[in-house]
């Protein structure tokens, strides 16, 4: 069961967008050891909190889904926050 699901709409180049949650990712793995591993336009992440995680990027739309660890569903509000936040700051 997916514990965070955010949908954003982008008016992007799907390849900008790509590179924008790229470095987005990167930041993220820095932060928090978040990974992320690309095939095609979508990411599977994974890290400490995660049980599993994944980024579809289309044209015009992200969808992020992720189902947290245990401990980390104590804090799924902060989280998806934070998310949300990156993301709109990525593609802006």
């Amino acid at each position: 069961m997916t514990d965070i699901d955010i949908n954003k709409s982008h008016n992007l180049e799907i390849t900008d967008a790509r590179a924008r949650l790229e470095k987005m990712a990167g930041g993220l793995q820095t932060q928090y050891g978040i990974k992320s591993a690309w095939t095609g336009n979508t990411a599977i992440l994974s890290g400490t909190g995660l049980k599993k995680g994944q980024v579809e990027l289309t044209d015009g739309a992200i969808n992020v889904q992720i189902t947290l660890g245990l401990l980390a569903k104590a804090m799924k509000g902060t989280i998806q926050k934070q998310v949300s936040i990156a993301l709109d700051n990525a593609l802006s």
